[in-house]
């Protein structure tokens, strides 16, 4: 008797669980359509996150490679500037230049 009345106490402990899991039976098939699209959501995230990370590591690359070029290019012109060598200018013409003369 004392054993019936301990699985009668636990079947009503469990019953408020087992009615919340029976009512939301119907609504499966909705939060499984919602978890799919979710699911789908994370994975153009990941993909997109992926090629975020792949475009940093080339920045990263990129802004390395011109850092370590401008020590160079600082010391030739030092050089330069102390032998009292002058370079060629290059044939740039600016626009905002092009556009004053021709508005003339």
């Amino acid at each position: 008797m004392v054993h019936l009345l301990e699985l009668a106490v636990t079947f009503i402990e469990r019953l408020e669980t087992h009615l919340e899991t029976i009512r939301n039976i119907p609504h499966l098939a909705a939060n499984l359509k919602k978890m799919n699209q979710a699911l789908a959501k994370m994975d153009i995230l990941v993909t997109e996150t992926e090629e975020l990370a792949e475009n940093i590591l080339k920045w990263r690359k990129q802004q390395n490679e011109v850092s370590s070029c401008i020590p160079k290019i600082l010391a030739e012109e030092s050089y330069l500037y102390k032998h009292d060598i002058t370079m060629p200018r290059l044939p740039f013409t600016s626009k905002v230049h092009v556009q004053t003369t021709n508005a003339k």
